[in-house]
Formats: structure tokens, sequence, C-alpha cells
């Protein structure tokens, strides 16, 4: 096992079994949740009314030897501010994964033998799902170059072409939903762009009209449901575009077919997903 941690300045530290820091042990890498239940007057038992995990408080136990202490205890004080978000990477034989933390403690630890000296790091992790290290990209119309060699020009001579295949797969091989990053893009006049989930029939369009050169960004992972329109360098939240009752859609385990449209100019219109691959646990 490998964890290395990534501060706000882009710096790394790593933490494994080998020199100058060692863990001694790591806990909260897996699986937590809240059950909420309720019960009437008499009943045996309770009623079971939902879950939701828990965040995650990730505690790092590390092992430093006693000559060389003071100068890695004042590295992890330098390293860990308060105050500061970072991104923990977790590596175990082919398995990666990452996730986002925010900095609770840095505490010297009084579990001390003849060599060694203890310290605790103790990471905070509001969104408890460990995520895929590479995102996965799903594009629905694309352009291809038309440019090849040696080369012949005929007439009509076309430098790119646009390929469209409507339909795309994103397949989640987790359990865990994933959000999506839906990106529209215009080369000409698009009214009212849209994408369509084909196994459970729900739409999410948004109501306006682009032109050439605009983008619309959709996110739809959950904290971070926004809708942005980039047009002429100028970028605006247009959250209040998409059609009601809003569909912010995801991805769910197994293959999740969607499908593109507009009222009108739908071939001006390119459309690619991005998506992460996420995790309860390691």
């Amino acid at each position: 096992m490998k964890i290395v941690c990534e501060n706000q300045s882009g710096e790394q530290i790593a933490f494994g079994w080998f020199d100058p820091i060692w863990i001694a042990s790591a806990d909260g890498l897996g699986t937590e949740y809240n059950v909420y239940t309720s019960k009437n007057s008499g009943q045996d038992g309770e009623n079971y009314n939902g879950s939701d995990a828990k965040l995650r408080n990730i505690v790092i136990a590390l092992d430093v030897k006693k000559a060389d202490f003071l100068t890695q205890r004042n590295r992890l004080y330098s390293f860990f501010q308060p105050r500061s978000a970072g991104t923990l990477y977790y590596y175990e034989d082919n398995e990666s994964r990452k996730i986002a933390y925010y900095v609770e403690k840095v505490e010297p630890g009084g579990n001390d033998n003849d060599t060694t000296r203890t310290l605790t790091v103790s990471l905070i992790c509001p969104d408890p799902k460990f995520y895929a290290l590479d995102d996965q990209l799903t594009q629905l119309a694309i352009w291809r170059g038309g440019i090849r060699f040696p080369l012949r020009i005929i007439n009509p001579f076309k430098v790119t072409e646009k390929v469209n295949t409507l339909i795309g797969n994103v397949r989640n091989d987790s359990a865990v939903p994933m959000g999506l990053t839906v990106t529209f893009r215009a080369s000409g006049t698009v009214v009212n762009p849209s994408l369509y989930d084909i196994n459970r029939r729900e739409l999410m369009q948004i109501s306006t009209t682009m032109h050439a050169g605009d983008r619309i960004v959709i996110t739809t992972g959950d904290g971070n449901k926004r809708i942005k329109l980039i047009s002429g360098g100028v970028t605006t939240n247009i959250n209040n575009k998409m059609l009601y009752p809003p569909k912010w859609l995801k991805a769910y385990q197994g293959d999740n077919l969607f499908r593109y449209n507009a009222d009108s100019g739908i071939d001006n219109l390119s459309v690619s997903i991005l998506s992460t691959q996420a995790y309860w646990g390691v």
C-alpha cells in the first residue's frame, strides 16, 4: 500500500512501508453509512426511512525514526496547512484511486518505542467517494480531419467532416452513480439542445439558442449541479434555462445510452460526455 498526498501548492508527500515515514495503520478507507429509522408505540423493531453515506475521516498513523522525528514532524506541519484542501492518492497492487480532503489535524502520538515515534494525520473528506485517476470521454459527435497524405485535391475539398453518432454509451462498472460533464458545442445556430437517457427515458434540455462558437457545459454531480454558457469569452450561469422539471442525468451501474437532439440546428451541434468512475471505498 502507498498513499500520496498532494496539497494546494501541488507539493506531494508519500507514505508507505518505506523510509523516512512508515504507515503503521490507515483507517477510514472502507464504507460507513447513516441508517435512519423511526419507531411507533408498541412496535417490535423499527421502520426503515432511508440511508446515506457519512463524510469520510481518513486517519493515518505514521512511524518515524526517533533520530529523524523532529525533521519529519516539522515537514508534516509545513505540508498539511490549516484550512487547506488537497488530494489523496491511494495505490495498492493494480488499484489506484483518489479523493479530495481537508486537513483536520497533525498530531504527535504517544505510541513510542525504542527506535520510532508516532505521528497521526487526520483528513476530512466531505465527499466520501473515491474516484478513478483518469476520466472517461464519450463523444457523440466529432469533427474528423479530411486531409490525408499523399495529398490529393478533389472537388469539393473538405478540410474537416462532422461524424454524427447521435447515440453514445457511458459504461459504469461501479455501484456508485456517476455525475456527468456534458458539453454542447455549436458551429452555427442551435435551438434548445438536449440529451436524452434512453434507458430511463429522462430528458435534460436547455431552453436557449446557441450561436457559432458557443459552448454549454453541464455538470450533474452531487453538490456540483451547474449549467454554464461560454460565449465570446464570457461565462454565464444559466441554471434557470433547464427545462422544468430539471433532470440532472447520471450514469448508473452498467450501460447508459444517451442520445442528443435539438429543436433545430442539430447538424451544427457537437456533444461530448466526460465521466469519472466512483467507488465507496478501497
